[in-house]
């Protein structure tokens, strides 16, 4: 067997001698999602250090996304749970300029998700422990925590709900959101540098079927660096960027099409 051919026309995933497909098709449908977000305003500059040079900065803006996705077709119909922190920017290294989010992290629940998103889709994707969000009348919770200890809090107020007019505008143009990432993988050994360092993009197409505006809160608690050691650095980052004004956020319901058909390293 031979799994070193540049050339080769199959599509491969640890561990290669294994599992193998051709790289046709890559739509991967998730039946029901559940997302909450809150986002707010930060300090430019210091937001500016975690976003590579290739992205300009939109707005200076901190978006926290909880998602419950279920039915997750991939996974044989299962499930698992995320909450991302992301910046709106626009790509402008390519011979066009690109709208999107940069994830600056991706905190999952399953380890199949990380693996794929990561290694396949340069998606900046860790493990954490996420359980499902509560809801108690129209007050929502989520929290996010490692080996017992909560490092991320949301507390969040259900408002109105969207019109029929509003619904069908953030489902406009197959309610689309490009996703960038960074695919930085190592070189082997005590070697610095990257073996591979690229920005992706991979965008994902969501239907949402009932959406309503929500206020609220976010609470970073950082661990000490030997009880959290491999996400200290990533958890301290986001808890420094300061909350200047909260926006108004969202409570959504629907389905999403990851589209890994479209997904592509950018130049």
């Amino acid at each position: 067997m031979r799994i070193n051919n540049r050339d080769e026309k199959v599509t491969r995933r640890m561990p290669a001698h294994f599992r193998q497909w051709m790289p046709a098709g890559g739509v991967c449908p998730y039946d029901d999602c559940t997302t909450i977000e809150i986002r707010y305003t930060t300090d430019a500059e210091k937001l500016r250090q975690y976003v590579p040079e290739e992205f300009a900065v939109t707005r200076p803006l901190v978006m926290l996304m909880y998602e419950r996705c279920c039915g997750v077709q991939w996974m044989g119909g299962s499930a698992y749970s995320l909450a991302s922190v992301s910046v709106p920017v626009q790509y402008i290294a390519g011979k066009e300029p690109i709208d999107g989010v940069y994830h600056l992290v991706i905190w999952e629940d399953r380890t199949e998700p990380v693996i794929g998103g990561r290694e396949e889709a340069g998606m900046p994707k860790v493990f954490c422990d996420i359980p499902q969000y509560r809801r108690l009348g129209n007050d929502l919770s989520v929290n996010l925590s490692h080996e017992g200890r909560t490092f991320l809090e949301m507390e969040l107020a259900i408002g109105r709900d969207c019109t029929a007019d509003e619904l069908a505008a953030i489902n406009a143009d197959s309610g689309r959101i490009v996703q960038f990432g960074w695919r930085y993988i190592p070189k082997v050994g005590p070697f610095p540098g990257p073996a591979l360092s690229e920005a992706t993009y991979y965008p994902v197409d969501n239907v949402y079927t009932a959406v309503s505006a929500c206020t609220g809160t976010v609470k970073w608690t950082v661990p000490q660096s030997g009880q959290h050691p491999t996400q200290h650095g990533i958890i301290a980052a986001i808890a420094a960027l300061p909350v200047y004004e909260y926006l108004p956020g969202s409570f959504r319901k629907g389905s999403c099409t990851m589209r890994m058909d479209l997904a592509r390293a950018l130049p």
